[in-house]
């Protein structure tokens, strides 16, 4: 019951330094470099660790960035015919202000996904608000042209409209602020830049949808390691979905992960590595772990060995995460080691980010009794859980 709780609080959790948004698509691009410069760093302590936790709309087939210390609610859609009716309107409270939401004197500044149908369909213009300024800009989210603005009202707030890839539907994200520098903005644009679609209609059932790879795809081919494997766990967040808890019950869950799907990020991850990387380069080492011993410890150990997922020293009591890992025997995705080089079955890695592990350290008081213990299993004893149960369910991709 406690985990239970935790685990719909943790998806709620950032403030940075602002970005002024008229230098948005600007930021965007410059962010995109930065990202590529550091996943190619090959000294390990240079890495950063990129945030895994995300939003994920079965709905509207979307994926965003779960921010740090933000609740995500939905919210009571009232009738309108300016422009419409929204389908769905999401928001995004600092969790500070949500918990004491009851108490304020009137809503303060928070982010909105608003999603529109678009059946007609309507130029994005059209969704636009009467308060909205005349400063129009374009940029790209998502792979979707959209449209930048600015509005007033009770606050200032920056808008940005953009289409699904079907075009079905028309998204409004909006953020408002009393102050330009304000760290929600930059929230704000952390929002754009993670949001995705990542899962497409499929052509053959109007029901159905597919995991839209070409995101993945793009960043194996220009062997942006760090990326790839955030985008990988991203895909087994959304696969895992429907299935149960893939950090706690990861035996259960994997052994019902479609194998289209496993077989396809096999085949991406391979392609890009010359046979490196990928499940089909970690079931090769599995197998010869396994040799000799009938124990799924051993051969889990033998296997983090090889694959270079074992640390040889204790992490030191500065750690980013907290002196309760110091003993932890396995890396930490940002000690994993994103090049080329790094040793075959390197990626995708089978761990769980120090994002996930933080946010369970900083957030005890959410609920959850022993979120340090729980935090342990996940960046130590889950392996020997999901390990076995993910080559077991491989296995049957070849059968």
């Amino acid at each position: 019951m406690k985990r239970t709780l935790l685990l719909g609080v943790l998806a709620c959790l950032v403030a940075g330094s602002a970005t002024p948004f008229m230098f948005l698509p600007r930021f965007l691009s410059e962010q995109t470099r930065s990202d590529r410069a550091v996943a190619a760093s090959p000294p390990a302590n240079a890495v950063v660790s990129r945030r895994d936790v995300f939003y994920l709309s079965d709905r509207f087939g979307f994926r965003t960035l779960f921010p740090s210390g933000y609740i995500i609610t939905p919210s009571e859609t009232k009738p309108s015919t300016k422009p419409a009716l929204p389908l769905q309107v999401l928001e995004l409270w600092q969790q500070a202000d949500f918990m004491k939401r009851d108490s304020l004197p009137e809503t303060p500044p928070i982010i909105h996904i608003t999603v529109y149908n678009n059946f007609k369909p309507l130029p994005l213009t059209y969704w636009k608000g009467e308060l909205s300024r005349k400063d129009d800009q374009p940029l790209t989210v998502a792979g979707q042209t959209a449209i930048a603005y600015t509005s007033t009202g009770l606050y200032d707030s920056d808008h940005v409209l953009f289409r699904s890839r079907d075009a079905r539907y028309v998204f409004r994200i909006t953020v408002g602020y009393t102050d330009a520098k304000a760290p929600i903005r930059h929230t704000f644009q952390e929002l754009l830049a993670s949001f995705t679609f990542d899962v497409s209609p499929d052509p053959k059932s109007a029901s159905k949808w597919r995991i839209n790879y070409s995101h993945l795809q793009r960043l194996l081919a220009t062997q942006d390691w760090q990326a790839a494997d955030v985008e990988t766990r991203a895909i087994f967040q959304r696969l895992a979905a429907p299935q149960g808890d893939l950090l706690f019950s990861s035996k259960g869950v994997l052994s019902r992960l479609p194998l289209a799907d496993l077989q396809t990020i096999d085949t991406l991850w391979s392609n890009a590595s010359s046979g490196r990387f990928g499940f089909t380069a970690q079931q090769r080492v599995w197998q010869q772990a396994a040799k000799g011993s009938r124990s799924t410890k051993e051969q889990t150990e033998r296997f983090t060995q090889t694959v270079g997922w074992r640390r040889t020293k204790p992490l030191p009591d500065t750690n980013a995460i907290g002196i309760e890992f110091s003993a932890a025997l396995w890396l930490l995705d940002t000690e994993l080691h994103y090049t080329a080089a790094a040793p075959p079955g390197h990626f995708p890695w089978a761990g769980v980010s120090s994002s996930r592990l933080s946010d369970y350290v900083a957030n005890g008081s959410l609920g959850c009794g022993s979120c340090t213990i729980d935090a342990m299993y996940l960046s130590s004893d889950r392996y020997f859980d999901y390990l076995p149960a993910l080559f077991t369910r491989f296995k049957a991709v070849g059968k």
